[in-house]
């Protein structure tokens, strides 16, 4: 499982993103992978890295089709081949 931590910041769009992040967490829900939200990012689980950047494409399209022109992406990923993590265990560690 890769969990991984993703920021998206929409450039031009004024002070209030809430519609943005809105759209993006209409994506995730869709996708159907288990997230969480944060203050500041947003913890996804993959099984694979296709999976995890297909659904960042995915974000930044749904996000680029409400206007934006410039939209800057931060991820941090946790790719650990050793055992199974997940979002919940690495709360819990």
């Amino acid at each position: 499982m890769i969990v991984a931590d993703f920021a998206m910041v929409p450039m031009g769009a004024g002070t209030s993103a809430a519609r943005y992040i809105r759209a993006v967490y209409d994506v995730l829900r869709e996708s159907g992978v288990n997230y969480v939200p944060g203050p500041m990012s947003t913890s996804v689980e993959t099984r694979t890295m296709e999976e995890l950047f297909d659904l960042i494409e995915k974000a930044n399209i749904r996000v680029a089709k409400m206007g934006v022109q410039r939209i800057i992406t931060s991820i941090k990923i946790d790719y650990r081949l050793d055992k199974e993590i997940s979002i919940d265990s690495k709360m819990n560690a």
